[in-house]
């Protein structure tokens, strides 16, 4: 066994998109070795390239343990970091752990590219402590053997010619620590997004587009970590200059309203005696039904909203997804158009603003759903939105419309890895005609306009800047909406939609970012 500490390096390398999101999860597993092995065990270095810069090969000599978090679009991360580590001599190179979503959902095509990692499926932090473990107890040479044993979990990995997969396992989220917070002082001078969370998983967990279920050992599982630990958070993020966090929670109310109304009464109870700051701001994900629900005795959704209100919470992401009846049924959302709305203006007579999940585009789709679509948009008042409404289905991997589509033969191709995407095809021409002309108009600008999503979120100087922001964005919105109406008429009217002058639309969007740019630069 060793005696002395276990040199770990753990990288998230960020995306491609403007916005800046905490690094939580190497900060969850940095703070779990620390608990569960001790300082004399471990020393763990963090590294978040948007902040830190691309690491140079020297930095990453004498580690023992490199890991990589893998978010969508960092396959040329992995390979780089692969290819690093495998320069180095064999007896000096250190084991190279693969998590986050790419090792989650395409571990069989990862562990084909890169045989000498070990990948990570899920939650991590059992299973860093446990393989640090295995690598003190028997050494680089006897690592592999003891992992095969299977007593840690969540593992792939390749050894004598075949590929170990250990069982998959939850965190007790009830014991869990919370997170290290590194780079929360940064993030918040950058007005990125600071995030905790108070709990992990879907009561509901049936939605046929999501992959939540295979994230979470494919169990349909909600569980949540203590008030004491959320409001010992908010406060540890309140010290690094957060004022507006973001809870990660994919279901923030879950199956116990109870407890919603519970935390927010810490929440404002820390408030009051000044732990947490007046202006602080929260941000949720809660479902249409949870909303709406009123069950006898219990909690309604209203009264988590006004309890929530009173702690602070400024906006919730209800993903509505649809205004369309059959595209709501081939989702298996357990909501209606009309509930959507319903939901929608409660949130609304609450004071509290919404941030709005939508599909408009799958490829089971027709033309007059995708008017529908439009129309429902307009209905609800989420034309000038600036959420983006415009958004086409992401086939991911890990989700039951895999296999659906695939038997109604409209699976396209191979999995692109690097996006966890399946490519599909479409059941109408002139619903993919539609689809194709709006996406590369939108296309040709549409770096710009993330980049003003992403200055409406996370840390920005008061709420009037944010609404302001949002605005802006939203008036670009109706400029997009209305291209897209345009082509969906041309081609219910019979006419090629590619004959459609995009020309007005187009100087409307350009004048509108390039005006945003100037303010922005000026």
């Amino acid at each position: 066994m060793s005696n002395s500490p276990t040199r770990i390096l753990l990288i998230d390398p960020g995306t491609d998109r403007e916005e800046l999101n905490e690094p939580i999860g190497i900060g969850a597993l940095a703070a779990s070795l620390e608990s569960a092995l001790g300082p004399g065990a471990v020393t763990v270095d963090l590294t978040y390239t948007p902040i830190d810069g691309p690491l140079p090969d020297a930095r990453l000599d004498g580690y023992d343990i490199i890991g990589l978090s893998t978010p969508l679009g960092s396959l040329a991360d992995l390979r780089r970091s692969y290819l690093r580590l495998a320069r180095q001599p064999a007896t000096q190179r250190p084991a190279f752990l693969v998590g986050g979503l790419l090792a989650t959902f395409a571990p069989d095509e990862l562990i084909a590219e890169f045989p000498h990692a070990i990948l990570v499926l899920g939650e991590g932090e059992d299973t860093i402590v446990g393989f640090v473990r295995a690598l003190r107890a028997s050494g680089r040479d006897g690592l592999l053997s003891a992992l095969e044993r299977g007593q840690v979990p969540n593992l792939v990995f390749a050894a004598g010619g075949r590929v170990v997969r250990t069982p998959r396992t939850l965190v007790n989220l009830s014991t869990a620590v919370a997170p290290r917070r590194d780079y929360v002082a940064p993030l918040v001078s950058r007005q990125g997004i600071v995030r905790a969370e108070t709990s992990r998983g879907c009561a509901w967990g049936r939605c046929t587009f999501c992959a939540i279920q295979h994230k979470y050992a494919d169990q349909i599982d909600w569980r949540k970590v203590s008030n004491a630990r959320v409001v010992a958070e908010l406060e540890e993020m309140v010290r690094g200059g957060a004022r507006h966090p973001f809870f990660t929670d994919e279901d923030f109310i879950g199956g116990s309203p109870e407890r919603a109304v519970e935390l927010a009464g810490a929440i404002a109870h820390a408030r009051a005696d000044g732990r947490l700051p007046h202006d602080m701001t929260l941000y949720v994900d809660m479902r249409v039904d949870t909303i709406l629900a009123k069950p006898q005795g219990r909690p309604s959704g209203v009264d988590v909203l006004t309890a929530m209100r009173h702690a602070g919470l400024r906006e919730v992401f209800v993903g509505i997804e649809s205004g369309v009846g059959d595209q709501v049924r081939r989702y298996m959302k357990p909501a209606t158009a009309q509930r959507n709305l319903l939901a929608l203006s409660t949130l609304q007579a609450c004071g509290i603003s919404v941030d709005v999940g939508f599909i408009l585009f799958d490829p089971e789709m027709t033309l007059p759903e995708v008017s529908a679509n439009l129309w429902f948009l307009r209905e609800a008042g989420l034309w000038n939105h600036d959420a983006r409404m415009t958004k086409s289905l992401r086939v991911e991997a890990g989700t039951p419309l895999v296999a659906d589509y695939r038997a109604k033969g409209l699976i396209a191709g191979p999995l692109d890895v690097d996006q966890l995407l399946w490519p599909y095809r479409w059941v109408d021409s002139q619903v993919e005609a539609v689809h194709y002309l709006f996406r590369a108009w939108e296309r040709a600008r549409m770096s710009e306009v993330y980049a003003i999503q992403a200055a409406t979120r996370g840390e920005v100087p008061s709420e009037a800047e944010r609404r302001e922001r949002r605005q802006w964005l939203g008036r670009i919105r109706v400029v997009e909406h209305d291209a897209l109406e345009a082509l969906a008429a041309s081609a219910e009217l019979g006419t090629d939609p590619a004959r459609v002058d995009l020309a007005r639309w187009t100087v409307g969007r350009d004048e509108l970012i390039d005006a945003w740019m100037r303010r922005r630069a000026s």
